[in-house]
């Protein structure tokens, strides 16, 4: 082998090998042990990916519930082995509360619910109909209907729960108990897709990174708590690699690797719930040249803000759990009962310090409203970004990791407005070239100069007029009148008579005087492209006074069609 084979023989080994699934059967057997009861009503799960998770019951047992609540209780704890902390903490969330909930409606209808067996097929088409009624409590939708897929989620956390009784304890659970089959199908087509952040946001978000970075380097302001300081970096590494919030959360010390080739570094995740590994190669130092790829100041260089990010929890290393000891983001948490104890970050204390990022910096978007900052939302910014500036959707795939391209373009990557814009361009020069063609002194634009004297004659009478100019041939399949005047523009059939420039002229003054009721965007995208032609191409093949005549009259005296309300 040669030594450029052997440097990467060796990476591939040391980087990019999957790791090994623990299947050993002792684990499988304690996890599924018949006598694994709870230790108490209140008590602590450690999790390897979120630390010690602590987990209390007595709240469920009020209202004479003590049979149920243990039953829930067990299924928790013998499901410890099984599902990661921030799952267990959902099936509490979404799954115990919500029926809670429920059971609280019934006991206050007259119909209490203690205990395990008094759970069947019936009482879960009740819990399927009370969830349709539940409106939201929390979030952008609250006072809103449960979403579809928030019911669902509901649901499938309460049934993951009673299958896990049915399993262990099968002689607690009601013989008439069974589940509705995917009673909400078609879940992910009603969830909304991700969206990136607008350009104005973008910057807003960067500028903000900006000034606490000057804070952090140079020492310029006020001295920005510990937790901040994580939560600037975790930013800059989100909006520059796309990551997901978990994957930055479980950041490794020695993830950053080296390279074959010299200015480059390896920065190396762990995909979890892919059981993958993905290597991304990022600038180890920012050359004065090369500016490709920048999006802005933030980041200069990825490997020198992971340096400066180690460097920072550095001495925290020394006093964290062992099991923490090669995570990139420790906390030192500064006051309360847990005074001066290192912990690692998670979700909740993100979602903190994001709100407080946002407070300071008194974050807007762009209708002026607080602006709701999410690492969900970071990662498709920044493949719309890359898209915007490579126009290469693979490219954004390989960057995310993704297995298709087709999840990029579906779930992540926007189109830009500008791409939206000369796409409309190329597709409007496709269409035939307007010639000019003379019919007994009247002068008319076609699109291929081509038509039968019946046709022509037929224009010339008056015939097919639209709310535009005039069309050769309007009907459509089943003899239906075509509505569609926007698209005119681009139908070989539509053709325009000095006659027409009135009404032509008409509507495009009422496209200007729109405009500022419109998207930008939009108006771009929709309506650009029709003043364009209408400037560029129609009104140069007739004579100059002709077209000044009909703008004028236009603007003094619009045509009934398009005079304004």
């Amino acid at each position: 082998m040669t030594g450029i084979s052997k440097i990467f023989a060796r990476l591939y080994a040391m980087v990019i090998r999957r790791s090994k699934l623990d299947r050993r059967v002792s684990k499988i057997l304690e996890a599924t042990a018949g006598a694994d009861h709870a230790p108490g009503w209140s008590f602590t799960i450690q999790c390897p990916h979120e630390g010690d998770l602590a987990f209390d019951f007595n709240r469920y047992r009020q209202c004479g519930r003590e049979d149920l609540a243990s039953h829930m209780r067990d299924a928790f704890w013998s499901m410890r082995h099984e599902r990661v902390g921030r799952s267990l903490l959902s099936y509490q969330t979404h799954g115990l509360n919500y029926f809670w909930e429920f059971l609280d409606h019934l006991k206050a209808a007259g119909e209490p619910v203690t205990r395990l067996e008094q759970i069947d097929r019936d009482l879960l088409g009740r819990y399927l109909a009370w969830l349709d009624m539940r409106l939201s409590t929390r979030g952008p939708s609250r006072g809103q209907p449960l979403s579809f897929a928030a019911k669902r989620v509901c649901f499938m956390h309460l049934k993951t729960l009673l299958m896990n009784r049915l399993r262990l304890a099968p002689g607690s659970v009601s013989r008439e108990l069974s589940f509705p089959y995917n009673p909400y199908p078609h879940t992910n087509r009603h969830i909304p897709r991700r969206e990136s952040y607008s350009p104005t946001e973008h910057k807003v978000i960067i500028a903000a990174l900006n000034r606490d970075l000057r804070t952090i380097r140079e020492g310029a302001g006020e001295i920005l708590p510990e937790l901040q300081v994580l939560v600037v970096h975790m930013l800059v590494l989100a909006l520059a690699t796309g990551w997901n919030l978990q994957s930055l959360l479980e950041l490794r010390r020695d993830s950053l690797r080296d390279h074959p080739n010299p200015g480059r570094k390896l920065f190396v995740i762990t995909k979890r719930r892919a059981n993958a590994i993905q290597a991304m190669s990022v600038r180890d130092e920012a050359s004065p040249g090369n500016s490709v790829g920048r999006m802005t100041e933030v980041p200069p260089s990825v490997a020198d803000h992971f340096r400066f990010l180690c460097d920072f929890t550095a001495p925290a290393v020394a006093d964290a759990d062992e099991r923490d000891r090669g995570l990139a983001f420790l906390w030192r948490v500064p006051k309360r009962a847990n005074k001066g104890l290192v912990v690692r970050l998670n979700t909740t204390r993100v979602s903190n310090a994001l709100r407080d990022f946002r407070q300071r910096h008194d974050l807007r978007d762009d209708r002026g409203g607080a602006l709701r900052l999410g690492f969900a939302r970071l990662r498709p910014t920044m493949a719309s970004e890359l898209y915007r500036r490579t126009r290469d959707i693979r490219q954004v795939q390989r960057a995310l990791g993704h297995a298709s391209p087709h999840t990029t373009a579906q779930h992540y990557a926007d189109k830009a407005p500008e791409a939206e814009r000369d796409h409309a361009i190329v597709l409007d020069h496709m269409f035939k070239v307007l010639t000019r063609l003379e019919v007994d002194g009247k002068a008319m634009i076609a699109a291929d100069g081509k038509m039968p004297d019946s046709e022509v004659r037929n224009l010339l009478s008056g015939g097919y007029n639209t709310g535009i100019a005039r069309c050769r041939n309007p009907f459509r399949d089943g003899d239906a009148i075509c509505q569609k005047y926007l698209m005119c523009f681009r139908c070989p059939n539509f053709c325009v008579f000095e006659d027409d420039l009135w009404r032509l002229f008409s509507f495009y003054e009422r496209l200007l005087t729109e405009r500022v009721k419109i998207n930008p965007a939009h108006w771009m995208k929709t309506y650009g492209p029709i003043v364009r032609r209408i400037d560029a191409e129609i009104a140069p093949l007739f004579p100059s006074e002709k077209v000044e005549a009909a703008r004028r009259q236009a603007r003094d005296r619009p045509h009934p069609a398009w005079k304004g309300i």
